[in-house]
């Protein structure tokens, strides 16, 4: 059985506020909670519009435990259903991809079949079944929303529209790129990290962590100009780069706008990042699959779905360099947590707020706190 209400303090005042709780990180019931309050309602991002470009395209994602299915239509219309047989639950489509080949979605159980709105169509020997009407079953529908051509999922069907509460964000975004809607995947890093989602998620938005653990990325990004802001349901961290650094090779010659490092996060468990001196662009999602079990998923799109020297140079950069320092040290953290010493930590936030404040963390574990409460 799941918690009750939290039954501890957590301060909306960034400067007096200490962290969630180490159990928050690593209890099943609070995890369970999670998966009710925040999980099974709020937006997560399953791909790209170009991955499934043609009419019988669909993807397949699991939201915890929920499978889930993307398909276009012949409309050209983009739709989702849980990934479930309604006859007995059997997972309708098992790949990661694929194209249908036809207008139906069959299950390779017992052969019952699907149209693309979700529509009962066929159920061999159902006309045998006294009662039996097609008519009255369908597919569960799963709301859906495309942001500059990214794909976001809602389980609740009640749920607010996404657009309007990032919309601000998306503009400042779309600034530094043109015609997201078309691009293409080039390339995708995975890591099967054993730490809490939530874990993963306050490594991403602080940069206090920077100068002992990111050699690199500290000669990268001029901390000096780095900025953190949150506000809503996103937040949004930045700096200048410099061309000559040991991370990758930036070309000279580019504006201070050109060479600014974006990370764009948006609740509960995603980021649009991007890693100047190249029209490509990255996003980052940190998949919760158990209290610590956490998938993360760096996927680099570009304009023709290839990678220019420096795109490449990113992916690189990301896969062999900065994906593996993160992932050791939220596994680090993740071990840490469950020490008899550790309870809660102080936010380092200073008034300035300051390249190094963790406001960005507060406001994420103010989010959490916030679903959590209802």
């Amino acid at each position: 059985m799941s918690d009750p209400q939290p039954n501890f303090e957590f301060s909306e005042v960034a400067e007096r506020a200490w962290t969630l709780p180490a159990f928050t990180y690593w209890k099943r019931s609070w995890f369970d909670r999670e998966r009710s309050e925040i999980f099974l309602s709020s937006w997560r991002c399953v791909g790209h519009v170009s991955e499934i470009p043609e009419p019988g395209d669909y993807l397949t994602h699991t939201l915890i435990d929920q499978p889930l299915l993307v398909v276009r239509d012949r409309q050209n219309e983009i739709k989702a259903f849980h990934n479930v047989c309604k006859h007995r639950a059997h997972l309708l489509l098992t790949e990661e991809r694929g194209n249908l080949g036809k207008s139906l979605i069959t299950c390779p159980y017992h052969a019952w079949a699907y149209d693309l709105n979700g529509a009962l169509r066929a159920a061999p020997n159902c006309e045998l079944v006294r009662g039996f009407a097609k008519n009255d079953i369908s597919l569960d529908t799963v709301k859906i929303e495309t942001i500059m051509g990214f794909i976001f999922l809602n389980l609740d069907i009640e749920a607010a529209p996404l657009g309007p509460q990032i919309s601000a964000g998306v503009d400042r975004f779309r600034a530094h790129f043109s015609d997201l809607e078309n691009y293409r995947l080039a390339s995708s890093t995975t890591f099967d990290i054993k730490g809490n989602w939530k874990n993963v998620g306050d490594n991403l938005l602080e940069c206090y962590h920077c100068h002992p653990a990111h050699k690199a990325f500290v000669d990268l990004v001029d901390m000096d100009t780095y900025i953190v802001e949150t506000t809503g349901t996103w937040s949004w961290q930045g700096g200048t780069t410099r061309p000559q650094n040991s991370a990758y090779r930036i070309p000279d010659g580019l504006s201070d706008q050109q060479r600014e490092f974006i990370t764009f996060y948006v609740w509960p468990d995603m980021a649009f990042v991007r890693f100047p001196g190249s029209d490509a662009m990255a996003v980052f999602v940190f998949e919760a699959v158990a209290p610590e079990l956490t998938h993360q998923r760096f996927a680099i799109y570009s304009p023709d779905g290839t990678l220019d020297d420096i795109g490449q140079s990113v992916a690189n950069y990301f896969s062999e360099v900065l994906g593996p320092e993160d992932v050791s040290l939220v596994e680090n953290v993740q071990k840490g947590l469950h020490s008899l010493s550790y309870d809660r930590g102080r936010f380092m936030v200073d008034a300035d707020r300051s390249y190094f404040s963790e406001h960005a963390v507060h406001h994420f574990h103010s989010l959490v706190m916030q679903h959590m409460r209802r």
